[in-house]
């Protein structure tokens, strides 16, 4: 059901989306559900909208800490995409971290050891990963005491979870206790058929809509207007399966549960029973979400968790090619699957966007090497691509 949203609480959520101070965003979240009309079709979202400013507040309160606060949204995303290790205590993300990547956290026997979020970068083909260790899930707290919260509001922001188990334990427990706790924050391992996506990024100019699937009770002329009425351009929205607009509606109101691509990173392998208990954990797991056997101890299967994330979070690599020059870049652009020609030139610069007539790519998204292309031109992983302005 459509909130049925005015012009004025319409224009109060764009206020509350693009306000990163979080005490400010509390005002302007608060200022908005006070517009938002009381009817049994906006419950959801005056819930969602609540659960947002009480995790600011969390924050907040976190942040005025003299020490030890946990600054989730402080953490700067960096490298080709950010993944977010999360676990319960002792699972061994932190020996993961030390043995994927840099970083040197404190591993220890004792309980909830990591006390923030700790960085490293993972190396991939030619591209890398900020892999996050976040402070452990615990069970026995409540959401109002606040560290589950930032944790869990860390896997919020991110763009994919690696979920670490410990093959020690009863790994088919932990995993439906992990589930759940996402679940409770609004965040989802399985994609749904139909989902509308709304991505704003650098090089999008207007409304663009990506249409895979069907239109319930609306056309594409109709989507882009009301997207465009609540203020939003600059925006791609993308559409899976049979969608109408209330559906366009929640993704812009991010009032439905959030879909994080994950991996399970079963860690431990080396332990007795490990290959009975992964047995066990790939029957209950989603079909979305693929599973990583590994060990720190011997280093097996530490090698697949790049190739895993990268499939998991569907990135393609991308390399430019100046006219003038026989070879492409050696840095790719990394990008989403089904990412057109056109916007990876916005990304570059807008207004090569703007002017772009045709591309030419090499790879195998084309038919021949050098083939002449519109801007609508859908790449794969590895294409090379050449863009020629008017």
């Amino acid at each position: 059901m459509p909130a049925n949203l005015t012009a004025e609480a319409k224009s109060l959520w764009m206020k509350a989306s693009s306000t990163r101070d979080p005490e400010e965003k509390i005002k302007a979240l608060e200022e908005f559900l006070s517009a938002v009309p009381k009817h049994k079709g906006n419950e959801r979202l005056r819930a969602q909208v609540k659960r947002k400013i009480a995790t600011l507040r969390l924050e907040v309160r976190e942040r005025r800490r003299p020490s030890g606060a946990v600054r989730s949204n402080l953490l700067k995303k960096e490298g080709a995409a950010q993944i977010v290790l999360l676990g319960l205590t002792n699972s061994g993300k932190s020996s993961l971290l030390s043995s994927l990547t840099a970083a040197r956290p404190a591993v220890a026997d004792y309980p909830y050891t990591t006390q923030k979020p700790t960085p490293g970068m993972l190396s991939f083909m030619d591209i890398q990963f900020q892999l996050v260790e976040a402070p452990a899930i615990n069970p026995n707290l409540t959401e109002s005491s606040g560290w589950n919260s930032q944790t869990l509001n860390l896997a919020k922001q991110t763009d994919g979870l690696a979920i670490v188990l410990d093959m020690s334990r009863d790994p088919c427990r932990d995993f439906v206790l992990i589930k759940g706790e996402l679940e409770r924050f609004g965040i989802s391992l399985e994609r749904k058929k139909s989902r509308v996506e709304i991505i704003r990024r650098k090089g999008i100019s207007g409304v663009q809509v990506h249409l895979s699937g069907n239109l319930r009770g609306c056309s594409l002329r109709d989507v882009e207007e009301f997207v465009r009425s609540y203020g939003l351009t600059g925006v791609a929205v993308r559409i899976w399966g049979d969608v109408g607009i209330d559906d366009v509606e929640e993704a812009i109101l991010e009032s439905t549960t959030t879909y994080k691509p994950s991996i399970v990173i079963a860690n431990k392998m080396d332990s007795p029973n490990a290959a009975e208990n992964l047995a066990r954990l790939r029957s209950i797991m989603p079909g979305d979400v693929s599973v990583v056997p590994v060990s720190c101890d011997t280093g097996a299967g530490l090698d697949e968790v790049g190739p895993s994330i990268f499939q998991a979070l569907e990135l393609i690599r991308v390399y430019t090619k100046d006219p003038n020059e026989k070879a492409p870049s050696t840095e790719p652009i990394v990008v989403k699957k089904g990412t057109v020609a056109s916007e990876v030139a916005g990304q570059i610069h807008t207004d090569l966007q703007r002017n772009l007539k045709y591309v030419k790519v090499w790879g195998s998204s084309c038919k021949y090497p050098g083939e002449r292309l519109g801007p609508t031109h859908i790449l794969q992983d590895g294409d090379i691509v050449e863009f020629h302005t008017q």
